[in-house]
C-alpha cells in the first residue's frame, strides 16, 4: 500500500511539475518569421481559415509542405521561386501548420484531403498541378483522385515510402498513445521537442547536407511549432493516426505523375519498384546529392525536373 501511494503521489507531482511548465511556455506567444513570398490571403473553411499566399503568372500550381513539428508553407520558398516565372505558385499552409487555423481536433487523412481538395476546386481558377513533400505528397494524389480534370497533375517531392514499420501496430495501443500525448506530459514533449536545437538536429537528419542558414531555418521551424494549438496534428502524427498509402490512388488517377527521390535518402531501396507497380508509366527521377527533401537540398535541380516534366 506505501508503495503504492508513493507511485500515486510521484504521477502527481510529475503532472503537477508538466503543468506548470507548459503554462510558462505558453505564457509568451511566438513572433512568426515573414511568411512565403506572394500575395497573402487568407480562405475561409469549414474547420479553420487556411493561409496561402500566390505570385506569378501562368498555369496555377499548388505547393503542399511535409507535415512534422514547425511546418508550414516556408518550406517550399525556394522551390516557388523557380516555378515562379512559368507558373501561378501558391503556396498553402495545411490546417494545423504555418499561419493556418489550428482546430482543436483529433486529426486524420480525410481532413487534409478535404483541405486540399476545397482549396484547388474554389479557391483556385482552372486546373491546378499538385505538388506535395513528404506525407503530403500522398495527400496530394488522393486529392487528385477526387478533384478529377480539376487536377492537370501531380508531383510528388519524396513520398512515403511502403511498408514503413508503423508507431503502434495495435488497435489499442493507438489511442492509448493519443490520449497520453494529450496529456499534460504529451504538451510538454510537444515544447521540448520544438526547440531550436532539436529542430536543428531533424533538419541534419532529413537534408543531404546542412545549408548556410540551418539556425535560422531551425529557429524558424521553432516559433511555427510554438503557436497554441500548434500540437495538435502532432499528436495524431506521432501516434500514426495521418499514415496514408497513395499507391492505390496513384493507380485510378487519371492525371499525370512525377515522383523525385532523394538519392541520399536512408530508406527503403525498393521503394520506387513499389510505387512502378501500380502504376508502369509513372515517371521516377532520383536526384543525386539530396536526401528526404529533395527540392530543398536542391531547388534547382528540382524545378528543372519538374518543367522537363511538365513541358
Amino acid at each position: 500500500m506505501g508503495f503504492a501511494r508513493k507511485i500515486a503521489g510521484g504521477a502527481l507531482v510529475a503532472g503537477a511539475t508538466a503543468v506548470t511548465l507548459t503554462r510558462l511556455l505558453r505564457a509568451r506567444p511566438p513572433v512568426l518569421p515573414a511568411p512565403p513570398p506572394g500575395a497573402p490571403r487568407r480562405w475561409a473553411w469549414r474547420h479553420a481559415d487556411l493561409f496561402a499566399t500566390a505570385r506569378g503568372t501562368g498555369p496555377p500550381v499548388l505547393l503542399l509542405h511535409d507535415i512534422y513539428t514547425g511546418a508550414g508553407g516556408h518550406e517550399m520558398t525556394e522551390l516557388g521561386d523557380r516555378l515562379e516565372p512559368s507558373f501561378t505558385v501558391h503556396t498553402l499552409d495545411l490546417p494545423g501548420f504555418g499561419r493556418s487555423g489550428k482546430p482543436r481536433m483529433r486529426y486524420g487523412p480525410d481532413l487534409f484531403f478535404d483541405a486540399i481538395v476545397e482549396f484547388a476546386r474554389h479557391a483556385i481558377d482552372g486546373p491546378v498541378l499538385l505538388v506535395g513533400s513528404g506525407l503530403s505528397a500522398a495527400y496530394a494524389v488522393e486529392a487528385a483522385a477526387r478533384l478529377g480534370n480539376l487536377a492537370a497533375g501531380v508531383v510528388l517531392l519524396g513520398p512515403p515510402e511502403p511498408d514503413e514499420p508503423e508507431p503502434f501496430d495495435s488497435p489499442m495501443l493507438r489511442p492509448l498513445a493519443y490520449q497520453l500525448l494529450r496529456s499534460p506530459f504529451g504538451e510538454l514533449y510537444h515544447h521540448v521537442h520544438a526547440v531550436a536545437p532539436w529542430r536543428r538536429r531533424a533538419l541534419r537528419a532529413l537534408l543531404a547536407a546542412p545549408p548556410a542558414d540551418l539556425d535560422e531555418r531551425a529557429e524558424t521551424l521553432h516559433r511555427y511549432a510554438s503557436q497554441p494549438g500548434a500540437a495538435w496534428p502532432l499528436w495524431s502524427l506521432w501516434c500514426g493516426d495521418l499514415r496514408w498509402d497513395p499507391r492505390p490512388a496513384l493507380a485510378r488517377l487519371g492525371a499525370r505523375a512525377l515522383v523525385l527521390w532523394g538519392a541520399e535518402t536512408h530508406g527503403n531501396p525498393a521503394a520506387p519498384e513499389s510505387y512502378a507497380a501500380v502504376r508502369p508509366d509513372l515517371d521516377q527521377r532520383v536526384l543525386p546529392g539530396t536526401a528526404r527533401w529533395p527540392h530543398v537540398d536542391d531547388p534547382d535541380a528540382a524545378a528543372e525536373a519538374i518543367l522537363q516534366w511538365w513541358s
